[in-house]
């Protein structure tokens, strides 16, 4: 019986000398950073819901559940992407999905100028998280996005594929609230730059989110005409890209290509293709990304019926 009472004295040893560690250290930091994977995979497990309407009303209390962790643990990457992520797609998923299908007319004008206000603060809020996420593996990075483009591009030529996911995230917010306020000069100014990171993002991880970096580059490209200094030739090649990475199951590429590159360049036959192979596309498609695809299609069907307003 010695030898079972010694290692039991040790472990016993060990445990306390570790728990005095511990307790130098921050003991709910510890737990969050221990709870970060089950919330990162909890909301890529989100995206599997089919039910629009009750994946809007669980979205905000999933968000700030995340967001209320990183008070403890500020710096944890998972967290940190899990936010960033989770606030663009709730601005563009639900607020501007609303936005879009609300008549644009005096009666629901301010409305709609409430969601635009709404989705920018939000968008907002996911650059904030998505810069720090970057920050976590270049702590003078946020730095390097308040100077000139050079600065940021030798910034962004450091980075790694583990800082993809926040590139990618970060530019995503960036590009969509300068969207949302083209009349504000100081925001426009920056699209450069959200650019560059979704750029750098697409370099480092062509099949991240579905494609979605080159989704948003070839969304950016055919956002305005060559004579408004688009490229509907790089649009359509970036479109094709993501559309491929997983066969057109994704379905949120078929409709923003047709939605911007083919009403662009004026393509109506290629419009309506797209947009009805969404709406003929299995419920099932892709299980991972069943919400965006339900998504996706609400707005297949709303912008053929749009057709006639934009041909």
């Amino acid at each position: 019986m010695i030898r079972p009472l010694v290692c039991l004295a040790t472990a016993l040893s060990l445990f306390a000398a570790a728990a005095l560690g511990v307790a130098g250290c921050d003991l709910k930091a510890l737990s969050v950073n221990l709870t970060a994977p089950v919330l990162h995979t909890a909301a890529e497990a989100f995206a599997t819901e089919s039910d629009v309407d009750l994946a809007r009303e669980a979205a905000a209390g999933q968000l700030k559940t995340a967001d209320g962790f990183l008070v403890s643990s500020p710096k944890n990457q998972l967290l940190l992407e899990v936010v960033a992520r989770g606030y663009v797609e709730y601005a563009f998923g639900f607020l501007e999905d609303e936005m879009e299908s609300l008549p644009d007319d005096n009666t629901h004008h301010d409305r709609r100028v409430a969601l635009a206000a709404r989705a920018t603060v939000l968008y907002d809020r996911a650059l904030g998280f998505a810069l720090r996420n970057v920050a976590t593996f270049d702590k003078h990075f946020i730095e390097a996005t308040k100077k000139d483009m050079a600065t940021l591009e030798v910034a962004l030529g450091k980075l790694k594929k583990a800082a993809a996911p926040g590139l990618l995230f970060g530019g995503m917010a960036w590009a969509s609230s300068i969207n949302l306020n083209r009349s504000d000069i100081t925001r426009v100014a920056d699209l450069g730059k959200a650019v560059a990171m979704v750029k750098r993002a697409y370099v480092l991880d062509k099949q991240l989110y579905n494609g979605g970096a080159a989704m948003t580059l070839g969304l950016i490209n055919a956002s305005q005409g060559r004579a408004m200094g688009g490229d509907p030739e790089a649009s359509k090649k970036f479109f094709e890209e993501s559309i491929a990475v997983n066969s057109g199951k994704f379905l949120l590429s078929k409709v923003m290509m047709a939605r911007f590159y083919a009403v662009v360049t004026q393509d109506r036959p290629l419009f309506e293709r797209l947009l009805k192979e969404v709406l003929a596309a299995p419920a099932d498609a892709l299980p991972s990304a069943r919400l965006p695809n339900e998504l996706a299609k609400r707005r297949a069907a709303r912008y053929l019926k749009s057709a006639e307003d934009l041909f």
